[in-house]
Order: C-alpha cells, then structure tokens, then sequence
C-alpha cells in the first residue's frame, strides 16, 4: 500500500531549496533527486479532476498549457493563489471589491467602478 505524500510545502523540496541557494550545490541536488524518487514511488498524484489523457503526466501537462498559455494546470492554483493572496494583503485586502466592482466589462482596462 502506497501512503499519500505531500508534494505541496514538502518539507524535503523546501530544504533542498534553502541548501541550493545556500550555495551546497551537491548535497541540494542529492535531495532534489530523493524528492523526485519518493514523488514517482508515491503513486498518482494529480490533483486535476478532468477525465484528461494527461493525468498524472507533468511533463505532458505543463507542455500543453504553456503552450496555450490560456491558463494553469491546476496543480499549481493554491501556489498561485496564496501569491496572489499575500500580495492582494498590500491593497488591504481590496481584490475582492476590486473584483466586483469591475465584472469583466467587455474591453476592460481596469479602471471603470
């Protein structure tokens, strides 16, 4: 039985990334590598709900909407997300009013309300 592993805010990648950073450029890299394996041991780990040929293939996934570019893989929505969030928290947390007040007119610039 395989367990669930947490890709988001992996304790492993965050580390890894502090350590490369950091400049300890071969002990990051041997963790980024433990990373991966335990990921690819892990099973499936695709959050995306749509019946897609896809599923599970990121490689693939991230290809395909990059090359749209029309939007995200929903993988990385909650990181997206909680950006937008903390910054949306420099305007006092105003997006959502921003949001209402400026329904997606047709030829919007942003500045109507």
């Amino acid at each position: 039985m395989l367990c669930i592993m947490q890709i988001d805010n992996n304790e492993l990648a965050i580390r890894q990334n502090e350590l490369d950073r950091a400049g300890h450029k071969k002990e990051a890299y041997e963790m980024k590598m433990e990373f991966l394996r335990q990921v690819r041991e892990s099973g499936d780990h695709c959050p995306c709900k749509e019946a897609c040929p896809h599923h599970g293939n990121c490689f693939e996934c991230v290809t395909i909407h990059r090359g749209h570019r029309d939007h995200l893989p929903m993988c990385m929505w909650d990181m997206i997300n909680e950006r937008l969030h903390a910054l949306s928290l420099l305007t006092e947390g105003s997006l959502m009013e921003y949001e209402k007040k400026c329904a997606g007119c047709a030829g919007c610039t942003g500045d109507c309300g």
